[in-house]
């Protein structure tokens, strides 16, 4: 049976209030973690596979241990990437929304995707718009602007992408119509260039995107270009975290097949093949209608078929990331604002406890920014209602859910004294932390990373 085509949707229905209500509560007995009984074991995950317990031993310039001291625990970042694209960032009409923008990213965040669309880096050969002051293009913010807003917000930057074979959004228009040879020239000056300019400042690249998803485009590339890429990846970018990404994935059961699955089969042939890939990027954009979203394989929703994929992919060994993920609230009526909260906050617990998933990247944080469309087109990601905030900047319940868990249920801030041996213990989530340790009426600021790797962390005065 051909697999079916993500961007061409049946016509669409609205629901009626009644038939939105009946939709809302179907989600929830799929998708509630309370409700089926799953909570507490997700949430022993949780603790188990995002806390260190750790020891502080304190010690004074002359190697004594100091007793009795006062210390005041801090967290300041996870270690686990919850990411966005920043694709709007300084793009909005005003001053005033542009701050705003930056305000809920800084708040949620600590992972900025940032563009690298071939066609829009480069839309005539050799000239490149890397710098500030490049001419203006919709969710394309130049590269350079891009990283002052990552290091203005303290989001870690992330590299998308350097090498996806979408014809109408991935590849320029002035290769589509030259050799393959030339082609695979041009792709070679592409890694090449983006190495040089950003390979040290941008430490995880999506290097191949929807190579199974957006095959239609693979007949302008040469027959070996996603392992050429790997390649060439791996010889150019030798420290960076380098994720193979596609959309057949996660909410869309069609596309998973167990270890037959196309993504698996991919991502295991090129480990296989010798190259260093370091994760698999997983979209989740669930791109239903409302009509059809329970009908169209509602196991999607369940946490028993997330959990089983997401152990599936991680028999490869490797980093599993949620690379983009779209959860709709439609029309933004209130019951599809609550059905986006319920999923939001019950997938978000299931990816944050399970060992092997290292990032979540939710997609468009604002309503209405999405890849702009005719107004015939037979798909508009708008139509989803897929971000965390209204058009307006309004925050969804689905923002504030995840400010709770992320700034508040899954963060560690604790007083701790040290003993007559000069230690104190804590279980802390795995990240960076400021600690003030107080001496009589004297205070010590430090920082320390707490991690499973290193649980005994050493502090000199």
């Amino acid at each position: 049976m051909p697999l079916p085509k993500p961007w061409s949707l049946p016509k669409r229905r609205i629901l009626s209030d009644e038939e939105a209500n009946i939709l809302v509560e179907q989600v929830r007995d799929l998708a509630d973690l309370e409700k089926n009984g799953l909570s507490k074991a997700v949430e022993k995950n949780i603790n188990a596979n995002r806390k260190t317990f750790t020891r502080l031993e304190v010690y004074d310039k002359n190697g004594q241990e100091v007793k009795n001291a006062e210390i005041q625990i801090e967290q300041i970042s996870h270690s686990f990437k919850f990411g966005c694209n920043a694709f709007l960032a300084g793009q909005f009409d005003s001053k005033e929304k542009n701050e705003q923008y930056e305000q809920v990213f800084k708040d949620l965040f600590n992972q900025a995707v940032v563009p690298f669309y071939w066609k829009d880096d480069e839309p005539e050969q050799n000239k490149w718009r890397f710098e500030k002051d490049s001419p203006y293009i919709y969710r394309r913010p130049p590269a350079e602007a891009m990283l002052e807003f990552c290091e203005k917000v303290g989001c870690e930057p992330k590299g998308h992408n350097l090498l996806w074979c979408n014809p109408s959004l991935g590849l320029p228009q002035w290769l589509l119509d030259k050799d393959k040879f030339f082609v695979g020239k041009a792709i070679e000056n592409r890694f090449k260039i983006l190495a040089e300019k950003y390979g040290s400042k941008i430490p995880v690249w999506d290097v191949t995107n929807e190579f199974i998803g957006a095959c239609d485009g693979l007949k302008y590339l040469p027959d070996d270009a996603l392992e050429t890429a790997w390649k060439r990846a791996n010889d150019l970018f030798h420290d960076n975290h380098l994720i193979l990404n596609d959309f057949q994935c996660l909410f869309n059961p069609n596309y998973y097949k167990g270890k037959a699955s196309a993504l698996y089969l991919q991502a295991k042939k090129l480990i296989e093949s010798g190259v260093k890939l370091d994760g698999i990027g997983m979209q989740c954009h669930l791109f239903h209608n409302e009509d059809m979203l329970i009908s169209d394989e509602p196991q999607k929703f369940t946490a028993e078929h997330m959990i089983e994929m997401i152990n599936t992919y991680s028999t490869l060994g490797k980093d599993i990331h949620i690379s983009e993920l779209t959860i709709p609230s439609y029309d933004g009526r209130e019951k599809y604002l609550e059905m986006q909260n319920i999923i939001t906050e019950n997938m978000y617990k299931i990816w944050f406890s399970m060992k092997n998933v290292k990032s979540i990247v939710w997609w468009n944080l604002v309503d209405n920014t999405a890849v702009k469309v005719s107004p015939n087109a037979p798909f508009d990601e708008n139509y989803f209602g897929g971000g965390l905030l209204l058009n307006d900047f309004t925050k969804k319940p689905a923002y504030k859910t995840l400010d709770r868990l992320i700034n508040k249920e899954w963060h560690t801030s604790e007083k701790v004294v040290t003993n007559e041996k000069g230690y104190a213990s804590f279980d802390g989530f795995n990240g960076d932390y400021e600690v003030k340790i107080k001496l009589g009426k004297d205070e010590v600021v430090k920082k320390i990373t707490v991690s499973p790797e290193k649980p005994l962390v050493t502090i000199i005065l």
